[in-house]
């Protein structure tokens, strides 16, 4: 049987990498304001700016928000594609990332500041949902979790390589630091609220698009 290449992952990693190469200043170690100006998702200005829907999720504010966003793409991408089609998964990928956009919305409402939305964070949780729900049980490494790969020397590293755990664990521990996070930084959580967005998005896409996972 010949194997199928993951084509939308490799497609939608290699976009994201040319525009945060494209845009990345070094000097500041961040990607320009002007540049989150002009195509980062501001709310209010959506109606006059519909381009923005798909470049705010090619944006990435630094290296770390883009690495962390790419390594979690290319893991659950990966595995999610395969088992769904490319279609499929670049709809529910897309759709995942739109539904950040109400939650946008609301932070502008209860901060009364200026949001601008930026990076695939969104849409690569609610992949990582989808994964949870399709491969929860496939293993990966435990350094895959988060504060352990956070924290992770060399020692810890060879040391964790090896434990296997189930996916839906590593993908859990995510979500749980998210919450925290979000707790923290209240009332100023635009992020992590956002990352909920995409799991909201996860959530409707399986729904709409793999019903048969709820019979």
């Amino acid at each position: 049987m010949e194997e199928k290449w993951p084509i939308v992952t490799l497609i939608l990693i290699t976009i994201n990498l040319a525009v945060f190469l494209f845009t990345y200043d070094i000097s500041s170690n961040k990607v320009s304001d002007e540049v989150v100006d002009a195509f980062g998702l501001t709310p209010q200005f959506l109606v006059f700016r519909p381009y923005t829907l798909i470049t705010h999720m090619f944006l990435h504010a630094d290296i770390i928000h883009f690495m962390g966003n790419m390594l979690m793409l290319s893991i659950v991408g990966l595995v999610c594609e395969d088992k769904i089609g490319s279609l499929k998964f670049l709809l529910f990928y897309l759709l995942s990332g739109f539904c950040t956009i109400p939650f946008g919305f609301i932070m502008e409402i209860f901060t009364n500041t200026l949001v601008i939305l930026i990076g695939a964070s969104g849409a690569v949780y609610g992949v990582m949902f989808l994964a949870a729900m399709i491969a929860g049980w496939e293993e990966v490494p435990a350094i895959l979790i988060p504060i352990l790969n956070i924290i992770a020397a060399p020692i810890i590293f060879f040391s964790l390589k090896n434990i296997k755990v189930p996916l839906f664990v590593a993908i859990l521990f995510y979500f749980l630091l998210n919450l925290v996070m979000m707790l923290y930084n209240l009332p100023y959580s635009i992020g992590e609220l956002a990352h909920f967005g995409g799991v909201t998005g996860g959530i409707i896409g399986v729904l709409l698009i793999l019903p048969e996972q709820f019979k």
